[in-house]
């Protein structure tokens, strides 16, 4: 006879097995209960990662768990070469024109200010910054440099801000119109209980997937509906 908690840990492995986005074969899930429920293993790309922490949120009925999930990555990196390249990365944003990014944990007296920790492919973000937009793109611009595998966004708000769904539309407005290979202004984004809408079209597959792609990088997106058009 099971237990409950064993009955639990099947049931996400189940329902990770059947979400087309996630592919267990080729990247397995390892699901454990221990206190907390916990994943474990390297995904193919962001989808998984996000998808799969969602299910097993969805699937427990629990009010977190330790995502341990890591892309598996495009580059390999030592730890001081990936921190400088996320360091140079958050520098050369124009939207953190007033923040100053740092190579260390320091704590700096300056309003706005970016520490970038690395160790083994995860990146530790912390800091303080002015608006909720910030924090998200902050996060997104280190997911896109190639050999982060995981991201540990520990960055403030301040002053706080209330999330909504408009601001989560805005965010993915601003990462759109941050990744060089799409045309934002064709694409329209809209938000509704944290699910994303994409609408308008693109010129080719590739372009649609890393539309859907950026949505998921955003944290706090719960699902993303691919409404693109092709243009043939």
């Amino acid at each position: 006879m099971t237990t409950a908690k064993e009955d639990m840990v099947n049931a996400v492995l189940a329902a990770l097995a059947v979400d087309h986005d996630i592919n267990l074969h080729a990247y397995p899930i390892r699901v454990r209960f221990d206190g907390a429920l916990r994943l474990e293993g390297q995904v193919e790309n962001i989808v998984a990662k996000r998808k799969a922490r969602r299910i097993a949120l969805q699937i427990s009925a629990l009010s977190g768990i330790e995502d341990h999930l890591r892309l598996y990555p495009s580059e390999h990196r030592d730890g001081k070469a990936l921190q400088d390249a996320i360091v140079e990365a958050l520098a050369m944003e124009p939207a953190f024109r007033d923040i100053r990014v740092y190579a260390s944990p320091a704590a700096p007296a300056d309003v706005q200010w970016i520490a970038v920790g690395v160790e083994a492919g995860d990146v530790q973000l912390h800091g303080q910054v002015g608006s909720l937009s910030h924090r998200r793109l902050a996060e997104v611009i280190a997911w896109w440099v190639p050999g982060s595998c995981n991201i540990h966004n520990h960055l403030r708000v301040q002053p706080a801000e209330a999330d909504t769904d408009d601001e989560i539309s805005d965010a993915i407005r601003l990462v759109l119109e941050k990744d060089p290979l799409l045309h934002a202004e064709n694409i329209r984004a809209a938000t509704a209980q944290r699910t994303v809408t994409l609408h308008g079209y693109v010129h080719d597959e590739h372009q649609r997937r890393m539309a859907v792609y950026d949505c998921w990088y955003v944290p706090g997106v719960h699902a993303v509906h691919d409404q693109l058009r092709v243009l043939q």
